[in-house]
């Protein structure tokens, strides 16, 4: 019996690898969305937007090269941690610059 039941291996593989990579391209997509709308306002958020789901996107990709994605990475924490205060630093800033 596993004590650590989070940590079993991916219950559905098949499955699994193909919702995570729906996620990493859903992020990529929304990327492209974003540096669309940057390259026609040149707003500052759109780029911050854009950074994060392209960060989000390659964190996905780099999950589905782990050999257990199911298994909480602290690097993958990082990024995300990361990628989320840059979104928050970059809404502060704009608000901040307005005043």
């Amino acid at each position: 019996m596993n004590p650590f039941p989070q940590f079993a291996s991916l219950a559905h593989p098949v499955l699994d690898v193909f919702l995570v990579g729906f996620i990493c391209a859903s992020c990529l997509v929304a990327a492209l969305f974003f540096l669309r709308f940057w390259r026609s306002t040149r707003d500052k958020l759109f780029m911050a937007f854009t950074v994060f789901f392209a960060i989000e996107g390659a964190n996905e990709a780099y999950v589905l090269a782990l050999p257990h994605p199911n298994e909480g990475s602290i690097a993958v924490t990082l990024i995300r941690l990361l990628a989320v205060l840059g979104i928050l630093g970059a809404i502060l800033w704009k608000n901040v610059a307005e005043r």
